[in-house]
């Protein structure tokens, strides 16, 4: 894990790209489908099949209504005394039809403060694209344990509840995960802390502050974008997003050159599962032929770690993969563009975090998001880099700086802003 300082900075502009961090996901944990939350081991079972399969028919509900909890006990890397359930929950596709979806939710030992435990909706980095990456199933093929909020243990010692969503398509087979799809990960992420709410026994308190990282960052900023209008109910206190995937109308102008082909992992499962998502959007206007069996044999099969190596093992390039029409064609640049968060104003205050050694996300990618989209707006924008830190490290070396902001918030003190300031350099501290 690297070490950085914390320093505000100011605006700046910077080449645009878009990448996101790629874990690997696979099958494992215990559940039920009890409608009560009930308790069971970390195990590979047929329970756990079962608690991912939604009710059929599944009846009408309002989005963010649980459908079944289950306690989960003996989860790598969850601190001893926490609570953590698996949760099934109603949801919405971006066309608005009902659709059910996984995710976990985990609890401190720590007394509730009076009111309850505030909340951190939890935005996940990229898993994977397949049912089996859903990280709620607690395991990782890629042998690195489950894949939980960073620095977890800061999160519940300061009494927050992390409720964690999965995202259209992971946990629960439906479809082809609508990956980068903005508002689809919105929606994922309020339903999910919505959910949450009605876990029996859960002390949670009003206040709910949005958090993601790298394509968390970006499904992060799209529910808060969302909330106001798709959650109302919800207390949204502030969001933060740690080198969040932005910029996705600039990879699209450059997804069939070699400068593009270092975001193939990402730019293929983004505009293959555009094209599923979408009724508007030809599988052809983005994809070739070539490019489109690969996508549809190897995206919805495995998680991020098999895809980069199909590609490497298939030697794909991105003139094969991509048709140059679609750098230029008017229908698949807009549907990008309304795929850049930033495009309306946000309501709550944000921190962005950015780790100045990142090679996935580049800081001048996370600068120009800043820069040309949230400090325009009348938005309150704090922004971090972090020195030194790389895109895996950024959210466990900022992790006391992000609590101190969220503790903040809570608090109900202003909101920093550093946008404008020039000169403007401090070091955080907890």
């Amino acid at each position: 894990m690297g070490h950085g300082s914390a320093r505000r900075i100011t605006r700046s502009t910077g080449w645009a790209a878009v990448a996101v961090l790629t874990l690997a996901a696979g099958l494992g944990g215990c559940s039920s489908s009890s409608a009560s939350p009930t308790t069971a081991p970390m195990s590979t079972t047929a329970s756990t099949t079962a608690f991912y399969a939604p009710p059929s028919p599944l009846m009408p509900a309002a989005p963010g209504t649980l459908i079944r909890a289950v306690k989960v006990t003996g989860v790598p890397g969850v601190p001893t005394g926490a609570t953590v359930w698996r949760i099934l929950y109603h949801s919405t596709t971006i066309y608005g039809a009902d659709e059910a979806e996984s995710g976990y939710v985990i609890a401190p030992s720590v007394p509730a403060p009076p009111g309850g435990h505030p909340v951190i909706a939890w935005a996940h980095g990229t898993s994977g694209f397949a049912a089996q990456c859903g990280p709620s199933l607690f395991t990782s093929s890629g042998g690195s344990g489950p894949y939980l909020i960073p620095s977890l243990d800061r999160y519940l010692n300061a009494g927050y509840i992390v409720s964690a969503a999965d995202y259209q398509g992971l946990g629960v087979a439906d479809g082809v995960h609508p990956y980068l799809l903005g508002s689809s990960e919105g929606r994922s992420v309020l339903d999910a802390a919505r959910a949450t709410y009605q876990l029996s026994g859960l002390q949670a308190g009003r206040d709910v502050i949005i958090y993601g990282h790298s394509q968390g960052g970006h499904a992060a900023l799209f529910a808060a974008e969302m909330a106001p209008t798709y959650a109302p109910a919800l207390h949204v206190v502030g969001v933060v997003a740690a080198a969040p995937a932005t910029g996705l109308s600039t990879l699209i102008s450059v997804i069939g050159t070699p400068t593009g082909a270092r975001f193939m992992p990402f730019s293929i499962p983004a505009t293959y599962s555009w094209t599923q998502a979408y009724h508007d959007l030809p599988i052809t206007s983005v994809l070739t032929p070539a490019g489109a069996q690969f996508a549809s044999t190897v995206v919805t099969k495995g998680c991020g770690a098999q895809l980069g190596a199909a590609i490497i093992s298939h030697d794909l390039q991105p003139a094969e993969v991509f048709p140059a029409s679609a750098q230029t064609d008017p229908n698949v640049l807009a549907h990008a563009r309304a795929n850049d968060p930033g495009n309306v104003t946000t309501q709550f205050p944000m921190l962005v975090v950015q780790g100045t050694a990142d090679g996935t996300v580049p800081p001048a990618l996370t600068d120009a998001f800043v820069a040309t989209k949230a400090c325009p707006l009348p938005d309150a924008v704090e922004y971090l880099h972090v020195t030194g830190a790389t895109h895996r490290t950024v959210v466990y070396t900022a992790a006391p700086a992000i609590v101190a902001w969220m503790n903040n918030r809570v608090a109900g003190k202003p909101a920093p802003t550093t946008c404008g300031q020039p000169g403007d350099v401090a070091t955080l501290t907890p």
